[in-house]
C-alpha cells in the first residue's frame, strides 16, 4: 500500500524535479566552467606574455654590453645592469660553456630586503638549462619552489661574438609577480595557481596539498594541451567546479577552481525544492498509509520480516501475529517451519564441521609425511654421494695436486707448461672444495641443542670477517643491532657460518658495488628476525623456489658449486626456524631468518 500510495503521488513529482535539476545542474556547470576556462586562458597567455617580456626585457639589457672586453671586476659591476632593469631577477651570472662562472654572481636584496639564503643559489645553479642555451642561444631551465616561497625559474641566454667562446648570462626569475596576479583572481571562493609540467604547484596556493581528482585533470589537459572543466574533488573532501588551461610552450598550466556550491547554487535550489515537496508529499503518504495498514501491513510485515530472517540464517526471528484468522494460522505454521529448518540445519553444520576437520588433519599428515620423506631421500643420497667423493678422491687429488705444484716448480714460472700446470692445481683445489662443500651440507643435518647464546655476536663476527671483501667490491655497509635482545639457541659457530653465506650471495649480486643492509631486531621477546638486504640483481620469480636446493646456481660455473644457500638453509632449520627471500629481479634481495628465542632458565627454590 505504501509502494501504491508512493507511486501515484511522490514518484511524479520526484522524477520531474529531478529531471528538471540534472538539466539546469549541466547547463549551468556548462556555462560556469567555460567561464572558468576563459579567466584560467587568459591567466595562462598573461603567464606566457610575462615570462617571454622578462627574456625580451633581459635580452636587449644586454645587447650592448660588450662582455669580451671586460674584466671579471667589470663584468660584475656591468652585470648589475640586467639585473635592475628587469625587476623579477633575483640571481645573475656570467659562466663559460662548462658551467664556471667567469664572474661573481649578482645577489642583492631588491624587493623585501632579504638576500636568497646559499641552498637557494645551489638549487639555482643546478636549475640553469647551461647545455641548452649554448646550443639554441635561449633555454628555460624547470621551475622549482622551497620554504614556502613564490616559484623560482632558471634562463640562461648565449652571448659572444663568433669565432669566440660562447658565454652564457643565467639568470633566476622570481615568480611572485605571477604569484599576486593569481591571488588577485581570488574572488567569491574562487582560487588559482600556476603548475608546471609535473603538477608541482609555482605559483598561487603556495602549500596546498592536490588531490588526486586536480593531478588528473591537471595531466589530461597538460597531455591535450586544450582547455578543460570538471567538477572534482579537492584535498579539503569538497566538490569543486575545476578549470584548466596550458601555459604555451612552456609546458605549465593555469587552474582556475570555484566551490561547487557556489558555482552551481542556483541548480541546487531546484533541487531543495524538489526534495521539500517530495518530503511533503511522503508525510502524506505516510499518514494514508498507517491507517489502512493496522489491519493487514502489519501482520504481512512481521511474516516477512521473519521469512528473510530466515533465508539469511537467522532463526531467532519469529512471525509474531496474535490473530487466529488466516494470517494466524499461517503464521504457526512458518514458525514450526522455522524450528525445523534450524535443528537440520545445525545437524548438518555440524557433520561438516566434523569433516573438514578430518580431512585438514589427513591432508597436513600426509602433506609433512611426503616432505620428510623427500628430504630424507633427497639428504640420503647427499650424504652417501659427499662421503663416496670424499673418501674417494681425496688420496687422488692430493697426489694429483701435489706432482702438479712439484713439477711446476721443477720447470719454473717460465716453462711452456707453467699455465696448463697451474690451471691443473686451480682445478684440483676446486673439486676438493666440493667435496668439502658436500661433506659440511652432510654435517648440518645434525641438530644439537647447543647453547644460549647472544645473536649479534656471530652476525657480527662474520660481518667483520668479509668486511675486506666488501670494501674490495666497493659496497656500502649498513648495520642495525636492536639491543637488547633476548638470546638465542643453538650453534654459534653455525649462525656465523650462516651470515656468511648470505654475506658472499649478496657480494656476488653485486659485483658493479651496492648497499648491504644486515638488520637483528626482536619479535614479541619470543623470537628473532636477522635481515640481510642488498640492491644488487634480484632473483627471477622463475628460479625462486628453487635457490635453496643442493646444487642449483645461476652463477658462472667458477664462482660455486651451488651449496652456500642450501647449507643456510639448513642451518636455518637445524635451529627450528625459518627462511624467506623477497626479492624482484633487478631490484636486489632480502633474506629473512626467524629463530626462536632461548627458552627462560628453570629456577628451583
Amino acid at each position: 500500500m505504501f509502494l501504491v500510495l508512493g507511486a501515484v503521488g511522490l514518484v511524479p513529482l520526484l522524477v520531474l524535479g529531478l529531471l528538471s535539476f540534472s538539466i539546469n545542474r549541466a547547463e549551468i556547470e556548462k556555462t560556469v566552467g567555460r567561464a572558468q576556462e576563459a579567466t584560467a586562458l587568459a591567466a595562462a597567455r598573461a603567464c606566457e606574455r610575462w615570462v617571454a617580456q622578462s627574456i625580451e626585457e633581459l635580452q636587449l639589457s644586454l645587447t650592448a654590453i660588450p662582455f669580451d672586453q671586460l674584466s671579471a671586476a667589470e663584468t660584475a659591476t656591468v652585470l648589475r645592469i640586467p639585473y635592475r632593469q628587469v625587476e623579477a631577477i633575483d640571481v645573475i651570472a656570467l659562466l663559460d660553456e662548462k658551467g664556471n662562472a667567469l664572474a661573481p654572481p649578482l645577489v642583492e636584496a631588491k624587493r623585501v630586503g632579504l638576500l636568497p639564503p646559499e641552498a637557494d643559489l645551489d638549487e639555482f645553479a643546478r636549475h640553469i638549462p647551461l647545455d641548452y642555451a649554448v646550443a639554441a642561444g635561449t633555454a628555460i631551465g624547470p621551475p622549482w619552489t622551497s620554504q614556502g616561497r613564490p616559484g623560482r625559474l632558471a634562463i640562461a641566454l648565449r652571448i659572444g661574438t663568433p669565432g669566440s667562446a660562447p658565454k652564457v648570462v643565467a639568470a633566476q626569475l622570481s615568480l611572485a609577480q605571477l604569484d599576486r596576479e593569481l591571488h588577485e583572481l581570488e574572488q567569491d571562493g574562487t582560487v588559482a595557481w600556476l603548475v608546471d609540467r609535473g603538477g608541482l604547484t609555482i605559483a598561487g596556493q603556495a602549500g596546498v596539498a592536490t588531490s588526486a581528482g586536480e593531478r588528473a585533470l591537471i595531466a589530461e589537459g597538460a597531455a591535450s594541451r586544450r582547455t578543460l572543466a570538471r567538477i572534482l574533488r579537492r584535498a579539503d573532501g569538497k566538490e569543486w567546479l575545476a578549470a584548466f588551461a596550458p601555459v604555451g610552450e612552456l609546458g605549465w598550466g593555469v587552474v582556475v577552481a570555484q566551490p561547487a556550491a557556489l558555482a552551481l547554487h542556483a541548480a541546487d535550489r531546484v533541487g531543495v525544492y524538489t526534495l521539500f515537496w517530495a518530503a511533503v508529499t511522503l508525510v502524506l503518504v505516510a499518514l494514508l498509509g498507517a491507517l489502512l495498514s493496522r489491519s493487514l501491513s502489519a501482520p504481512i510485515k512481521s511474516l516477512s520480516v521473519a521469512a528473510t530472517a530466515l533465508t539469511e540464517g537467522r532463526y531467532d526471528q519469529r512471525a509474531e501475529v496474535e490473530s487466529k484468522d488466516e494470517l494466524g494460522k499461517f503464521a504457526e505454521a512458518f514458525n514450526h517451519m522455522a524450528r525445523e529448518v534450524r535443528r537440520r540445519d545445525e545437524e548438518i553444520r555440524g557433520w561438516n564441521a566434523e569433516l573438514q576437520a578430518r580431512v585438514e588433519s589427513k591432508t597436513a599428515e600426509l602433506k609433512a609425511a611426503q616432505d620428510q620423506i623427500l628430504r630424507t631421500r633427497r639428504l640420503a643420497a647427499l650424504g652417501s654421494m659427499g662421503a663416496g667423493l670424499a673418501h674417494e678422491l681425496n688420496n687422488p687429488l692430493t697426489a694429483i695436486g701435489g706432482i702438479a705444484s712439484l713439477l711446476h716448480q721443477q720447470l719454473g714460472a717460465d716453462s711452456p707448461y707453467g699455465g696448463m700446470l697451474q690451471l691443473l692445481d686451480e682445478q684440483v683445489k676446486r673439486v676438493a672444495r666440493i667435496g668439502a662443500g658436500l661433506r659440511q651440507f652432510a654435517e648440518q643435518e645434525r641438530a644439537t641443542a647447543g647453547r644460549r647464546f647472544a645473536l649479534q655476536a656471530p652476525v657480527l663476527a662474520a660481518l667483520d670477517a668479509c668486511k675486506t671483501e666488501l670494501v674490495a667490491h666497493g659496497i656500502a655497509l649498513t648495520t642495525d643491532v636492536r639491543a637488547p635482545l633476548p638470546e638465542a639457541q643453538g650453534d654459534p659457530a653455525q649462525i656465523q657460518q650462516l651470515v656468511g653465506h648470505l654475506i658472499t650471495n649478496a657480494i656476488q649480486a653485486m659485483p658493479g658495488g651496492g648497499k648491504l643492509t644486515v638488520t637483528v631486531a626482536d619479535v614479541g621477546g619470543e623470537a628473532l628476525k636477522l635481515s640481510v638486504s642488498d640492491t644488487g640483481r634480484g632473483i627471477p620469480e622463475n628460479i625462486r623456489e628453487r635457490i635453496f636446493d643442493p646444487f642449483f646456481t645461476t652463477k658462472p660455473q667458477a664462482s660455486g658449486v651451488g651449496l652456500g644457500l642450501s647449507i643456510a638453509h639448513t642451518v636455518v632449520l637445524a635451529h627450528h626456524g625459518k627462511i624467506v627471500v623477497d626479492s624482484a629481479e633487478g631490484q636486489g634481495a632480502t633474506f629473512t631468518i626467524l629463530l626462536p628465542a632461548a627458552g627462560a632458565a628453570a629456577h628451583l627454590s
